[in-house]
C-alpha cells in the first residue's frame, strides 16, 4: 500500500473518530428517549412502565407493545369552566390503578406533538414520581421503524401514594405576583393570534400582563416524512438562551397542554420553572387583567 493510500485511510479514520468523540461529548436530552431506546428496553425485557398518553379509541386503534393507556384526559377536572389537575385524594386512586411506582422507569408517549406526553409527565412529578421520559416523536415516529398492536396490557395496581411536589405548580396567586414581580417572568404558551387578542377560547381576549409568547412549534424540525422531532439540545439551547434564566418562570396555555410541553423544555435546559394550573380559562373567568 502506497504512503498516499495510508495517509488518506489515516484522514479518514481520524474525521470519523472525531465525530464520534463530538457525538460523544455532545448534551443529550435528559429526559427524552428515541424510538431505538425504547425498542431496546422492551426488547430485553427492561424494567419499565410505558403509558400511552392519547385517548382510550387512538390505544385501541393501535399502540406500542407492553403500553398502558393512561390518557391525560383521566387528571383532569373541571370546574367553573377551568381545567385543574385532580387533588391527592382523587389521583392516588387513579396513579394506583395505572401501577405507578418510584421503582421502575417511566416512559410517556402520545402521537407526536408531546404535548399529552409533557402533561402527563408533569402530573406524575407533581405527584412525586422523577424517573420519567418521554419518547422523542411519539407514536408518529415509532410506526414509522417498529409494528403496533392492539393488544391491550392491563397494569398491575400499585400501592402507591402521591407526595406532592410543590415546586413545579404555580396558583393563581403565584400568577398574579409573576405578573408584575421583576424575579418572575410568565410565558405564553397559546397562539400568537390568542396572544395579541385577536382571538380567544374565552370571553377575555389579550394575555396575563407582561407575559411573553413562545409557540411549541418553535421545538420541532420537520422530517422529510412529514413528522416531528424535538429540536437537538444545541438548537433548543440557542432558542432558551434569548430568555432569562435568573428568574423564575412560569408557564401557561388555555388548558394546560401547550404549556406543559414548554415547561418540560424549560426544565431540561435548567431553567427553575412551573406551570399554572387553570391557566387562561381560569385568568380570565375571573376576569384578572390581561394586556393586547
Amino acid at each position: 500500500m502506497s504512503k498516499c493510500r495510508i495517509t488518506i485511510f489515516s484522514l479518514i479514520f481520524i474525521f470519523f473518530s472525531s465525530l464520534n468523540y463530538s457525538h460523544a461529548n455532545e448534551r443529550h436530552y435528559k429526559w427524552v428517549i428515541e424510538s431505538s431506546g425504547l425498542q431496546q428496553k422492551i426488547t430485553e425485557n427492561k424494567p419499565v412502565i410505558i403509558f400511552d398518553a392519547r385517548s382510550k379509541e387512538q390505544y385501541q386503534q393501535g399502540h406500542i407493545n407492553t403500553a398502558i393507556s393512561f390518557p391525560t384526559a383521566l387528571t383532569y377536572v373541571e370546574i367553573n369552566n377551568a381545567y385543574y389537575v385532580k387533588n391527592i385524594n382523587k389521583i392516588a386512586p387513579l396513579l394506583q390503578q395505572k401501577g405507578v411506582t418510584t421503582s421502575q422507569k417511566i416512559i410517556i408517549y402520545d402521537q407526536g406533538d408531546l404535548k399529552n406526553a409533557a402533561r402527563l409527565f408533569w402530573v406524575l412529578e407533581l405527584y412525586g414520581i422523577k424517573n420519567i421520559t418521554i419518547l422523542n416523536g411519539g407514536i408518529d415516529v415509532w410506526s414509522e421503524q417498529y409494528p403496533l398492536t392492539k393488544k391491550p396490557t392491563i397494569p398491575q395496581p400499585s400501592q402507591y401514594f402521591p407526595v406532592l411536589n410543590s415546586s413545579v405548580y404555580a396558583s393563581t396567586t403565584v400568577a398574579k405576583v409573576a405578573a408584575y414581580s421583576e424575579l418572575y417572568q410568565l410565558y405564553d404558551s397559546r397562539t400568537l393570534a390568542e396572544f395579541i387578542g385577536d382571538r380567544s377560547a374565552t370571553e377575555k381576549f389579550g394575555h396575563i400582563p407582561t407575559a411573553k409568547n413562545i409557540q411549541n412549534s418553535v421545538f420541532f424540525n420537520t422530517t422529510i416524512t412529514g413528522t416531528n422531532l424535538l429540536k437537538t439540545p444545541k438548537q433548543l439551547d440557542a432558542i432558551f438562551a434569548t430568555l432569562d434564566k435568573n428568574r423564575k418562570s412560569v408557564t401557561y396555555c388555555n388548558k394546560g397542554l401547550a404549556s406543559t410541553l414548554t415547561y418540560f423544555l424549560m426544565k431540561q435546559a435548567g431553567f427553575k420553572v412551573s406551570h399554572y394550573d387553570g391557566s387562561w380559562l381560569e385568568w380570565s373567568e375571573k376576569g384578572l387583567p390581561v394586556e393586547k
